[in-house]
């Protein structure tokens, strides 16, 4: 676990404002695991938790956002839904919605490109990576409807 200095996070609200249209987190950053992007909004400050986590074994705190790939950055099932993206949606129907819950890859005719958020009417579906026609699912396991 290593907090995200200022620059950095300028840099990644840069690159979402870029390609999602949030322009700004409201969180804490830190790096989890490899390229993996947690949120915390509670009321620890940074030196507060850097006393804990060299007192603690601390493994997780906050909540999972976004994961840092070469070709850019991929949000997380969930941030879709309190970040407010306004750029890169692609809006599917009920079948595709269906398809994607089910942890399939969809067709897709539109434009975007790379990583795109998926919307069915007004839920926010997650994040999947558009080419070639396709949306390439990144659902968790253990998120996906069972067929």
């Amino acid at each position: 676990m290593e907090l995200i200095n200022r620059k950095e996070k300028l840099e990644i609200e840069e690159k979402l404002n870029e390609h999602f249209g949030i322009p700004k987190l409201n969180f804490l950053l830190i790096k989890s695991g490899e390229d993996r992007i947690r949120g915390f909004t509670g009321s620890l400050s940074s030196d507060e938790i850097k006393k804990i986590a060299r007192e603690v074994n601390v493994e997780i705190l906050g909540l999972y956002l976004m994961k840092r790939e070469k070709d850019g950055i991929r949000l997380s099932f969930d941030a879709p839904t309190f970040l407010n993206p306004e750029k890169n949606i692609a809006h599917i129907d009920d079948k595709q919605a269906a398809e994607w819950l089910k942890g399939q890859d969809i067709t897709y005719s539109g434009e975007l490109k790379g990583f795109v958020i998926l919307k069915h009417k007004d839920d926010f579906l997650g994040c999947g990576k558009s080419s070639n026609g396709r949306i390439t699912n990144f659902v968790p396991k253990e998120r996906r409807i069972k067929s």
